[in-house]
């Protein structure tokens, strides 16, 4: 540590400098986490498991870490930062009540916030007793650097806070305009607050941390653990040091961190990347949806919500309340300010109603599975009305090649990822995978209404590969065919006929399989290709796509 001179050690409140500094390492030895197998007799806690049902119960009983070492290794990781720049907080509004505690005396400090924006910069700095001074967007909402740098220059602020994109408006703060600033005020610690940064064009600056710039991160919007309060602080290890000190000794609850790290676990992030490459066409399909409407008077896109500023917020929220809906009014950002949050297809669609934008919806035929054993973690995502993305990753690229076949013949969007015990045997992850693939098939086929039910195919090449399926519910596997080689690519071919039985058993579908040729390559990709081609049948929407395709009335 440089010493007193250093900004840590220049901004921070006297008070907080004279407490020890924390020692993660030491407190978790003497808190909640057990060296080896010894007996913890010295945290006062309950020795018995809390009576939970569910599988919540865990070890909430001993406290957790204070800063959990795998979970904030997984959120530098996830960042591109040093675990030592890294305080893991209770959602990013812990973080802001955790940095103006540390910096700001009741009475004499102040801050500076860029009108209009998140309301608990504000709020924080004023509990504490400290002066918040605003800077203003210019009147189309746009960011003023130089207005920025003549507030702080004037009002000397401990703490500059910069939402980026900016909530509620969705104007982004470039990084040229960051840096300017922080070099404009060497003695004022500029924090970027990249809540919705995953939502944005704009460059994250976790990358330029250091100094006197710091970044606030959150996992509630674009990994949706709004529910658990992670987020995090990203600054200079001096900087982290000297606000751990102000931090609550637990600050993260054991269930919270164990949601946490089960979310970002590497098999689940191709999903969490699709859902945000969902939500941000979403949003801007909304956007040109919106901008016919006649009452709204400009709309502006940022994060994962719209902000619009319509001509009659009183008649507007009478609409929405009749029709159960609930958005986010903010006069005070602009004349007839209100915010709204990028849902699901029906939310949008309910909200765009509103708007006099009412169209025939669909429900979703779109499934996530989530699939985990003691061999292996899956996680799936298939949308039988879009054809992509598809975007798989079995750790077997054979296998990986036929269920893009399958997914690409059958029309559908498919984003699969396994992490298995593939140094034991595939065996484990090519079963489980058919089984996961065939659980989000079923869920996302819904109620079955409007579908051909029935596919068949007949590819040619010098093998012949015939796939018959009835979507029925009723589970049932015939595979006729024989393979001469042990495996294809990695993938063993006694697994082959288990494969579509698998499927079958989690669809809830009868599905025949016929193969007979030379080449065992050929004829495994056959077998897959004419289930795509099969499955695009049986998935397609027939005549209005609101009849059951049963006579007996039932699937």
């Amino acid at each position: 540590m440089s010493g007193p001179a250093s900004l840590a050690h220049r901004l921070a409140r006297p008070e907080i400098l004279a407490l020890p500094p924390t020692d993660t390492a030491a407190a978790a030895a003497a808190g909640g986490v057990p060296i080896g197998r010894s007996i913890k007799l010295d945290a006062n806690e309950n020795p018995f498991a809390p009576l939970v049902g569910g599988g919540l119960a865990g070890s909430v009983n001993r406290y957790p870490e204070p800063q959990p070492a795998a979970l904030r290794q997984r959120l530098a990781d996830l960042y591109g930062c040093a675990p030592t720049q890294l305080w893991a907080t209770r959602g990013s509004d812990d973080a802001i009540d955790l940095l103006i505690r540390t910096f700001c005396r009741p009475g004499e400090d102040s801050i500076v916030i860029v009108e209009p924006t998140f309301t608990a910069y504000a709020q924080f700095a004023r509990l504490q007793g400290a002066k918040v001074v605003a800077a203003r967007l210019t009147g189309d909402l746009q960011f003023d650097c130089d207005a920025v740098i003549a507030a702080c220059a004037e009002a000397r602020p401990k703490l500059l806070f910069l939402c980026t994109p900016n909530n509620p408006t969705g104007t982004p703060v470039e990084p040229a305009e960051v840096r300017r600033i922080a070099a404009a005020l060497p003695d004022t610690l500029v924090i970027a607050d990249e809540a919705y940064i995953e939502f944005s064009d704009t460059p994250s600056m976790v990358a330029e941390v250091g100094g006197n710039l710091a970044v606030l991160r959150t996992l509630s919007k674009a990994y949706g653990l709004a529910g658990a309060r992670v987020g995090c602080l990203i600054a200079d290890p001096e900087i982290i040091e000297v606000a751990s000190r102000a931090s609550p000794p637990y600050p993260l609850p054991s269930l919270s961190v164990a949601a946490t790290t089960d979310a970002l676990a590497a098999e689940r992030m191709p999903l969490h990347a699709e859902r945000i490459a969902r939500l941000v066409a979403d949003r801007d399909m909304l956007a040109e949806r919106l901008r016919a409407v006649a009452e709204i008077r400009s709309i502006r896109t940022g994060g994962n919500f719209l902000f619009l500023e319509v001509a009659d917020p009183a008649g507007l929220a009478q609409r929405l309340a009749s029709a159960e809906i609930r958005l986010r009014f903010r006069p005070n950002a602009a004349p007839g300010g209100v915010r709204v949050t990028v849902g699901t297809e029906m939310e949008n669609a309910a909200m765009l109603a509103v708007f006099g934008l009412a169209e025939a919806v669909r429900p979703s035929r779109r499934a996530e599975i989530v699939r985990d054993t003691k061999e292996t973690r899956i996680a799936v995502a298939v949308d039988l009305d879009r054809t992509e993305p598809r975007r798989i990753d079995t750790g077997i690229g054979f296998y990986d090649h036929m269920l893009d076949q399958v997914a690409a013949h059958g029309g559908f969007a498919l984003t699969l990822a396994c992490s298995g015990d593939l140094e034991i045997d595939p065996h484990h992850s090519i079963e489980d995978i058919a089984l996961a693939l065939g659980a989000a098939l079923k869920v996302a086929l819904g109620d079955k209404r409007g579908i051909g039910r029935f596919g068949f195919a007949l590819p040619m090449d010098e093998v012949r590969a015939e796939v018959l399926i009835d979507l029925s519910g009723r589970p049932f596997s015939k595979f006729e065919g024989s393979f001469d080689t042990p495996d294809v690519g990695g993938l063993p071919t006694q697994m082959v006929p288990h494969i579509f039985r698998s499927l079958a058993d989690s669809m809830g579908a009868a599905i025949h399989v016929k193969v007979e040729g030379d080449n065992d390559h050929h004829k495994v990709e056959g077998c897959f290709k004419a289930f795509g081609r099969a499955l695009r049948m049986g998935l397609a929407i027939e005549g209005r796509g609101d009849a059951l395709p049963s006579t007996k009335g039932v699937l």
